[in-house]
């Protein structure tokens, strides 16, 4: 039977189609299951609401993850933000704060080092993107503060070192992305340690596999100019051939 949680996140997620036409193709929106987005609430109400560092005003900055941000209560809302480049999320929302990831730091400034937790998952996986939404993940935490983000495995070298943060055992199931993503923390979470019956792969040999295989999929060169697209069919056979590597490595 599915969780109050889950049944707000079916809500959501009905009243909110992914939008994949041409006007909003530079914001890749690919949503979690309803699944994924209760268990990844359930984190971040049981590690990050309220804050837990003592020098954090906010508790959680909802980076590109509307899913997550408006499966909260308004009263949990209150106390976050959302930072979005979709402003249509942000109608009659006090929380939404207009980010673009080409500008990392162009934010309030009463939001610098002001959170407890950051919850990301960029509209892309290249290093390059990331690289700016950790200057924004910087920016907006506080001393020791926490984070949650998703990508793909490929990202961990990149993401431990910058973030501290490592892949749990937990995969989230994005059901419309060709290609499977990890979930990273710098804390440990028992959710997290749980497998996700949504995903067809095994967690352990996912985590381990050979990293080679898909790399060119987190260096594929963008476009130029803002807003830019990727080469998807390069990252589709990029995932293709890491899923053979690893069968072959089962």
């Amino acid at each position: 039977m599915a969780s109050e949680l889950e049944k707000t996140a079916v809500d959501w997620l009905t009243t909110h189609k992914e939008d994949h036409t041409d006007s909003k193709a530079d914001m890749n929106q690919y949503w979690y299951s309803a699944a994924t987005i209760a268990t990844l609430v359930d984190v971040v109400r049981s590690h990050c609401l309220p804050a837990k560092q003592p020098d954090a005003s906010l508790d959680v900055a909802f980076i590109s993850t509307p899913s997550l941000y408006f499966s909260l209560s308004r009263a949990e809302r209150a106390q976050s933000r959302l930072l979005e480049y979709d402003d249509a999320l942000g109608v009659d929302e006090p929380g939404f704060v207009f980010y673009d990831f080409h500008e990392p730091e162009a934010l309030p400034e009463e939001l610098r080092g002001a959170f407890g937790c950051v919850v990301i998952d960029p509209p892309y996986i290249t290093s390059e993107v990331w690289m700016q939404y950790v200057a924004t993940a910087k920016w907006l935490l506080a001393p020791g503060g926490h984070a949650v983000l998703t990508t793909v495995i490929e990202n961990a070298e990149l993401l431990g070192e910058q973030l501290g943060v490592q892949p749990n055992h937990y995969l989230p199931s994005i059901p419309n992305l060709p290609y499977q993503y990890a979930v990273y923390t710098n804390f440990d979470a028992p959710q997290l340690a749980q497998t996700n019956p949504e995903v067809p792969h095994d967690p352990v040999a996912f985590l381990s596999a050979p990293r080679e295989a898909a790399r060119a999929a987190v260096t594929e060169t963008p476009l130029a100019g803002k807003g830019a697209s990727y080469d998807f069919e390069a990252m589709i056979e990029a995932e293709l051939r890491r899923q053979e590597a690893a069968a072959q490595q089962a």
